[in-house]
């Protein structure tokens, strides 16, 4: 069982700073890591880090220390797509996909990872859940413009969405004590004085608390739902994209996780893009990177002890 870390775009910062952090990772977790990527990328990237570097076989050594390598060569409609084919065909034997940031124009046809996802595993309950040291925070939509979320944010959705990620994230054993729950309009909608939509999501909280037992509750109004928060391991859900990160980056930079919920297996990115304008100078900030990147080591050695224990009993 591996970390499978896809490329993502050649001409972002992703590469570089998944290198920093390997760096720096224990060598016994470093083992557990396996880049899939094309070299020309690789060696552009390490070129101008200007760090001495050695291509090999089935890695590449930096610093004296070794990371494993699948190199690919033919590419299948962007070298980010290529790399993140072949991470969910590896995953979905056995494994955690990690992806570094791309562009939202090199998928076919998709706005970006998730929606990917989505179609491609038929899943339209899939969540994008936000995780750092000190919030939790999961989205119940993403990539949408503003004038179909209306329309989206059904009661079903809702409820499909919540229950998704609420099984997932027990089934991984995540930790989690309350859940908060955005409205979709100011104030919550005021008891239908700001529209009627938030009386969906009282329905999809009333179905939750009844099937999962849990403390949950909205909807809250989104712009004081953080006062509400009174551990790390609360989760706080908003219903639209830029309504959650907004918050969350804006507290917590960039140190945290985008993690997809839902998959076949786990999903981990760095919560940050391809800062195409610091490609090449050496100076995109890795910690980021280094924080998701450790959390899914973390993740695929619970996975591993939990496949040990199904095989023991």
């Amino acid at each position: 069982m591996k970390v499978y870390v896809s490329q993502g775009h050649e001409k972002g910062i992703g590469l570089e700073v998944f290198f920093k952090s390997c760096i720096l990772i224990r060598k016994s977790d470093l083992q557990l890591i396996k880049l899939l990527a094309f070299k020309t990328s690789v060696i552009d990237t390490l070129t101008h880090m200007r760090l001495p570097f050695k291509i090999l076989n089935n890695s590449v050594e930096i610093s004296g220390i070794n990371i494993q390598v699948e190199w690919l060569d033919q590419v299948n409609h962007s070298q980010s797509f290529t790399a993140l084919e072949l991470g969910m065909k590896l995953c979905e034997g056995s494994g955690v996909l990690f992806t570094l940031p791309t562009s939202k124009n090199q998928f076919p046809g998709f706005a970006g990872h998730t929606e990917y996802f989505r179609a491609f595993y038929h899943r339209p309950e899939l969540g994008m859940f936000f995780s750092s040291p000190k919030m939790q925070v999961l989205l119940l939509s993403d990539h949408v413009p503003i004038n179909k979320l209306s329309k989206l944010m059904t009661e079903e959705l809702i409820y499909l969405r919540l229950k998704q990620a609420l099984r997932t994230l027990q089934h991984w054993s995540w930790p989690t004590k309350r859940i908060l729950v955005s409205g979709l309009n100011p104030h919550a909608g005021e008891n239908g004085l700001i529209g009627e939509e938030d009386k969906r999501v009282t329905a999809a909280v009333k179905r939750i608390k009844a099937e999962f037992k849990l403390d949950i509750s909205g909807p809250l109004p989104g712009d004081t739902m953080m006062l509400e928060q009174k551990s790390s391991q609360d989760l706080l859900v908003y219903l639209f994209h830029d309504q959650g990160l907004g918050v969350f980056k804006g507290l917590q930079g960039f140190i945290g996780s985008n993690i997809t919920l839902g998959l076949p297996y786990p999903r981990f990115s760095p919560d940050h893009g391809t800062s195409f304008s610091l490609f090449g100078k050496n100076q995109a900030d890795y910690r980021g990177c280094a924080y998701s990147l450790n959390e899914a080591v973390y993740m695929l050695k619970k996975v591993a002890d939990g496949k040990n224990s199904s095989h023991q009993s």
